[in-house]
Protein backbone atom coordinates (compact mmCIF):
# COMPACT_ATOMS: atom_id res chain seq x y z
CA UNK A 1 0.00 0.00 0.00
CA UNK A 2 1.20 3.52 -1.00
CA UNK A 3 2.01 6.25 1.85
CA UNK A 4 -0.32 9.05 1.83
CA UNK A 5 1.63 12.28 0.27
CA UNK A 6 1.84 15.68 1.81
CA UNK A 7 -0.72 16.79 -0.32
CA UNK A 8 -3.13 13.59 1.20
CA UNK A 9 -2.45 14.49 4.76
CA UNK A 10 -2.94 18.34 4.13
CA UNK A 11 -6.52 17.25 2.37
CA UNK A 12 -6.95 14.83 5.30
CA UNK A 13 -6.42 17.62 7.68
CA UNK A 14 -8.62 20.10 5.97
CA UNK A 15 -11.57 17.41 5.77
CA UNK A 16 -11.32 16.22 9.67
CA UNK A 17 -10.55 20.18 10.27
CA UNK A 18 -13.96 20.89 8.19
CA UNK A 19 -15.57 18.24 9.77
CA UNK A 20 -15.09 19.55 13.28
CA UNK A 21 -16.24 22.49 12.66
CA UNK A 22 -19.56 20.95 11.34
CA UNK A 23 -19.55 18.85 14.38
CA UNK A 24 -19.75 21.46 16.65
CA UNK A 25 -22.50 23.34 14.85
CA UNK A 26 -24.57 20.43 14.87
CA UNK A 27 -23.61 19.59 18.47
CA UNK A 28 -24.03 22.30 20.29
CA UNK A 29 -27.49 23.51 19.68
CA UNK A 30 -28.48 20.00 20.60
CA UNK A 31 -26.52 19.96 23.72
CA UNK A 32 -27.43 23.41 24.59
CA UNK A 33 -31.38 22.82 24.74
CA UNK A 34 -30.78 19.56 26.52
CA UNK A 35 -28.85 21.35 28.91
CA UNK A 36 -31.73 24.10 29.20
CA UNK A 37 -34.39 21.89 29.80
CA UNK A 38 -32.58 20.45 32.74
CA UNK A 39 -31.37 23.51 34.37
CA UNK A 40 -32.93 26.14 36.28
CA UNK A 41 -35.12 28.90 34.05
CA UNK A 42 -33.97 31.79 35.47
CA UNK A 43 -30.14 30.57 34.70
CA UNK A 44 -30.93 30.18 31.36
CA UNK A 45 -32.94 33.43 31.03
CA UNK A 46 -29.99 35.14 32.65
CA UNK A 47 -27.62 33.81 30.37
CA UNK A 48 -25.26 31.99 33.28
CA UNK A 49 -25.91 28.81 31.33
CA UNK A 50 -23.92 27.80 28.41
CA UNK A 51 -23.48 24.33 27.65
CA UNK A 52 -23.69 22.01 30.62
CA UNK A 53 -26.65 22.78 33.33
CA UNK A 54 -26.87 24.83 35.78
CA UNK A 55 -28.99 24.67 39.12
CA UNK A 56 -30.28 21.12 37.74
CA UNK A 57 -33.74 20.22 37.89
CA UNK A 58 -36.65 18.12 36.53
CA UNK A 59 -39.43 20.51 36.66
CA UNK A 60 -39.93 21.07 33.03
CA UNK A 61 -40.15 17.69 32.47
CA UNK A 62 -42.30 16.80 35.53
CA UNK A 63 -44.72 19.26 34.16
CA UNK A 64 -44.51 17.83 30.74
CA UNK A 65 -45.72 14.37 31.95
CA UNK A 66 -48.46 15.56 34.26
CA UNK A 67 -49.61 17.31 31.27
CA UNK A 68 -52.33 15.04 29.47
CA UNK A 69 -52.64 16.91 26.43
CA UNK A 70 -49.00 15.79 25.85
CA UNK A 71 -49.73 12.49 26.62
CA UNK A 72 -52.62 12.74 24.41
CA UNK A 73 -50.53 13.57 21.74
CA UNK A 74 -47.88 11.19 22.29
CA UNK A 75 -50.80 8.62 22.01
CA UNK A 76 -52.11 9.77 18.73
CA UNK A 77 -48.88 9.86 17.48
CA UNK A 78 -48.09 6.19 18.45
CA UNK A 79 -51.69 5.26 17.35
CA UNK A 80 -51.56 6.77 14.03
CA UNK A 81 -47.96 5.56 12.80
CA UNK A 82 -48.93 2.03 13.69
CA UNK A 83 -52.04 2.01 12.13
CA UNK A 84 -50.85 3.95 9.29
CA UNK A 85 -47.77 2.04 8.44
CA UNK A 86 -50.16 -1.12 8.95
CA UNK A 87 -52.73 0.00 6.53
CA UNK A 88 -50.03 1.17 4.03
CA UNK A 89 -47.76 -1.70 4.09
CA UNK A 90 -51.09 -4.05 3.40
CA UNK A 91 -52.60 -1.79 0.57
CA UNK A 92 -49.38 -1.78 -1.04
CA UNK A 93 -48.21 -5.49 -1.01
CA UNK A 94 -51.86 -5.64 -2.08
CA UNK A 95 -51.38 -3.39 -5.29
CA UNK A 96 -47.46 -4.67 -5.96
CA UNK A 97 -47.90 -8.30 -6.14
CA UNK A 98 -50.49 -8.44 -8.84
CA UNK A 99 -48.90 -5.62 -10.60
CA UNK A 100 -45.31 -7.66 -10.41
CA UNK A 101 -47.10 -11.56 -12.27
CA UNK A 102 -46.48 -11.36 -15.81
CA UNK A 103 -49.67 -13.17 -16.35
CA UNK A 104 -51.81 -10.19 -14.93
CA UNK A 105 -53.74 -8.51 -18.13
CA UNK A 106 -53.37 -4.89 -17.88
CA UNK A 107 -50.87 -4.51 -15.60
CA UNK A 108 -49.04 -1.88 -17.66
CA UNK A 109 -52.06 0.36 -18.02
CA UNK A 110 -52.90 0.33 -14.48
CA UNK A 111 -48.98 0.92 -13.25
CA UNK A 112 -49.20 3.77 -15.86
CA UNK A 113 -52.43 5.18 -14.46
CA UNK A 114 -50.43 5.08 -11.18
CA UNK A 115 -47.78 6.63 -11.81
CA UNK A 116 -50.03 9.44 -14.05
CA UNK A 117 -51.37 9.65 -10.54
CA UNK A 118 -47.42 10.89 -8.82
CA UNK A 119 -46.99 13.78 -11.48
CA UNK A 120 -50.68 15.52 -11.09
CA UNK A 121 -52.60 14.81 -8.05
CA UNK A 122 -55.83 16.60 -7.37
CA UNK A 123 -54.92 19.33 -4.68
CA UNK A 124 -55.51 20.17 -0.87
CA UNK A 125 -58.96 21.93 -1.65
CA UNK A 126 -60.56 18.53 -3.52
CA UNK A 127 -58.57 16.28 -1.14
CA UNK A 128 -60.13 18.17 1.85
CA UNK A 129 -63.73 18.11 -0.02
CA UNK A 130 -63.38 14.54 -0.25
CA UNK A 131 -62.51 14.18 3.10
CA UNK A 132 -65.80 16.24 4.56
CA UNK A 133 -67.82 14.64 2.19
CA UNK A 134 -67.23 11.19 3.51
CA UNK A 135 -67.52 12.60 6.93
CA UNK A 136 -64.11 11.98 8.11
CA UNK A 137 -63.39 15.41 9.85
CA UNK A 138 -61.72 15.19 12.90
CA UNK A 139 -61.59 11.26 13.24
CA UNK A 140 -58.31 9.52 12.84
CA UNK A 141 -58.78 8.25 9.13
CA UNK A 142 -58.82 12.17 7.85
CA UNK A 143 -55.31 11.85 8.61
CA UNK A 144 -54.60 7.76 7.99
CA UNK A 145 -56.54 7.09 4.48
CA UNK A 146 -55.21 10.03 2.66
CA UNK A 147 -51.78 8.40 2.69
CA UNK A 148 -52.91 4.88 2.84
CA UNK A 149 -51.20 3.83 -0.85
CA UNK A 150 -47.92 5.40 -1.90
CA UNK A 151 -47.46 4.70 -5.40
CA UNK A 152 -43.73 4.98 -5.10
CA UNK A 153 -44.00 2.88 -2.51
CA UNK A 154 -46.01 0.09 -4.83
CA UNK A 155 -43.68 0.87 -7.47
CA UNK A 156 -40.73 -0.49 -5.35
CA UNK A 157 -42.07 -3.43 -4.08
CA UNK A 158 -43.45 -4.86 -7.39
CA UNK A 159 -39.72 -4.27 -8.49
CA UNK A 160 -38.93 -6.01 -5.57
CA UNK A 161 -41.15 -8.84 -6.40
CA UNK A 162 -40.48 -8.80 -10.09
CA UNK A 163 -36.60 -9.00 -9.17
CA UNK A 164 -36.00 -11.24 -6.06
CA UNK A 165 -38.85 -14.15 -6.90
CA UNK A 166 -38.04 -16.10 -9.77
CA UNK A 167 -41.68 -16.65 -11.67
CA UNK A 168 -40.11 -20.76 -11.89
CA UNK A 169 -41.04 -20.39 -7.98
CA UNK A 170 -44.52 -18.86 -8.57
CA UNK A 171 -45.17 -21.26 -11.23
CA UNK A 172 -43.62 -24.48 -8.93
CA UNK A 173 -46.58 -23.22 -5.99
CA UNK A 174 -48.77 -22.93 -8.26
CA UNK A 175 -48.46 -26.71 -9.43
CA UNK A 176 -48.46 -27.88 -5.65
CA UNK A 177 -51.86 -26.12 -6.05
CA UNK A 178 -51.40 -22.97 -3.94
CA UNK A 179 -53.41 -20.00 -5.52
CA UNK A 180 -52.45 -16.00 -5.83
CA UNK A 181 -53.49 -15.65 -2.05
CA UNK A 182 -51.54 -18.41 -1.06
CA UNK A 183 -48.38 -17.84 -2.60
CA UNK A 184 -48.64 -14.74 -1.60
CA UNK A 185 -48.82 -15.09 1.95
CA UNK A 186 -46.09 -18.27 1.98
CA UNK A 187 -43.44 -17.85 -0.76
CA UNK A 188 -43.61 -14.26 -1.75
Amino acid sequence: MDHPTIGDRISGAFIYAALAVILVLVLYPLIYVLSASVSEPSAVIEGRMWLFPVDLTFTGYNKIFHNEEVLIGYRNTILYTVVGTAINLFMTTAAAYPLSRKDFAGRGVITAILVFTMFFSGGLIPTYLLIKSLHMINTIWALILPGAVSVYNIIIMRTFFQMSIPPELQEAAAIDGCGNLQTLWRIV
